[in-house]
């Protein structure tokens, strides 16, 4: 039942971010006079000096002022404010009120207001043939404020040649990056004293990545290496400690590679408040990687100290991390390799990102930009409670890069990552299931990748191995 609801949350969390990012809630029109638009003042965009979260509560504890939050702009420049921030328009009651440049800019910049016609519609007119009371299509609350025809309208204007070669570039880094975690696996089994080719784990990693599609959360991937291993070594134990030790890598090598391009991603950070949160979690970020290399690399320091943590689910994952990790005690050379091989495999999926961004043909955004906003988009795939991390990878990438790149183009970002993902690199994975002829593996389906993980996670605590 637990895992019921889970998937069940994640599933509603996933639909109610992309009903955020397409479904407008309030908007409308609004009257505004055609002869005011020329004015000083009629049109505001949002200041880049204003601060994010973080930095008005550092003002705020400093008593440092804080600069405007809109600055003037003319109506001659205001489609062009509109491509990297948020635009108002003063309407005929005298307030400023965010409209929707898609719906008004065009070549030779804001060329298109609206006018009421019968049945209370409101039709598109040139604005040089305007009436004197005219009126601005309204934003009202969207996560991202991009429409279905704007997507279309970029993928429609895709270069095949531009998109195709860095499209391709894109699957080529994941898979080597698909590899490298492939590699780890193997390097963390021979630490435990089992020998399996990498022919034989790279099949069985595509596997997994093909069960992750077709089962919820990380029933796939992980239940299904859990599975394979057991089944060839019968050492349920030791394969569960190798998964164990993974879970660790893994979030050490996300931390250092956001860590790594933090310092590049001044642009975004500034005044963005989901990226000024993630700079001020320097030194958090710092410590936790540390620690979780000590954690590996000396986890007797630590047994002490676990009943310090709060939670209980915070406990029993320490615990399991120190348990996992001592059984490497003679073999800490084979932790190093593999934090190596989590750190490469992390770096590849932020490549894949810039490869995506290069295939639009992304304008405005850095490369160090779109690889800092990456490992973001990777740790809040990580938290954030959805199916697949499908929404949270759009609504980062949005969050991050739309002010430069525009929303519809940061959205396929992101989205072209899903795709990528989950398709060419997963689906393959269900023709080698196909073409493996063993019969113990006709049958297996979510029911037996539960049991295995369930049963293999319930073994004893994992043990040091004897010195050899």
């Amino acid at each position: 039942m637990k895992q019921t609801l889970a998937l069940l949350l994640k599933f509603a969390v996933t639909l109610g971010i992309f009903a955020a990012i397409f479904i407008e809630f309030g908007g409308g029109y609004a009257p505004v006079r055609t002869a005011e638009l020329a004015a000083p003042g009629a049109f505001e965009t949002t200041n880049p000096d204003f601060p994010g979260l973080v930095g008005r509560v550092r003002a705020g504890l400093h008593g440092a002022p804080l600069p405007p939050p809109r600055v003037p702009v003319s109506l001659h420049d205001v489609c062009l404010a509109a491509a990297e921030r948020a635009v108002f328009v003063r309407t005929a009651d005298g307030s400023m009120r965010r409209f929707k440049p898609l719906r008004h800019c065009g070549e030779g910049g804001l060329v298109s207001v609206f006018a009421p016609a019968a049945g209370g519609t409101f039709v598109p007119i040139r604005l040089a043939e305007a009436p004197p009371d005219v009126y601005f299509r309204l934003q009202g609350f969207q996560l991202v404020p991009a429409e279905p025809r704007e997507l279309w309208a970029e993928i429609r204007s895709l270069r095949l040649g531009v998109f195709l070669p860095w499209f391709l570039a894109a699957m080529a880094i994941k898979l080597a990056g698909i590899f490298a975690n492939v590699l780890r696996w193997q390097v963390l089994l021979r630490g435990q004293g089992i020998e399996l080719g990498f022919g034989f784990l790279a099949r069985s990693y595509f596997i997994g990545r093909y069960f992750g599609i077709v089962t919820p959360s990380t029933m796939g991937l992980d239940a299904w290496r859990l599975y394979d291993t057991i089944r060839l070594t019968r050492r349920p134990v030791e394969c569960t400690t190798v998964l164990a030790v993974e879970r660790v890598l893994g979030l050490v090598g996300l931390f250092a590679v956001i860590l790594l391009f933090m310092p590049f991603a001044g642009r975004i950070t500034h005044g963005q408040s989901i990226g000024e949160l993630v700079a001020a979690m320097k030194m958090p970020l710092a410590a936790t990687a540390v620690f979780g290399v000590l954690i590996l690399l000396q986890p007797a320091w630590f047994r002490g100290w676990l009943r310090l943590l709060p939670g209980e689910r915070a406990r029993r994952f320490a615990a399991s991390a120190v348990d996992a990790a001592t059984a490497y005690g003679d073999r800490r050379g084979h932790l190093v390799l593999a934090l190596v091989l989590a750190i490469v495999g992390q770096l590849t999926t932020t490549l894949m990102y810039f490869a995506n961004a290069m295939s639009l043909a992304t304008q405005n955004v850095r490369a160090s930009e779109v690889l800092f906003a990456s490992a973001v988009m990777t740790f809040g795939t990580f938290i954030a409670p959805s199916a697949s991390g499908e929404g949270v990878r759009e609504l980062v990438f949005v969050w991050l890069l739309g002010s430069r790149a525009g929303a519809a183009k940061a959205f396929l970002i992101g989205n072209l990552g899903f795709w990528i993902e989950k398709i060419p690199l997963s689906v393959p994975g269900g023709i080698l299931l196909l073409l493996r002829r063993d019969p113990a593996l006709q049958g297996v389906g979510r029911q037996e990748l539960l049991r295995v993980r369930r049963e293999a996670e319930a073994e004893v605590p994992v043990r040091p191995r004897a010195a050899s």
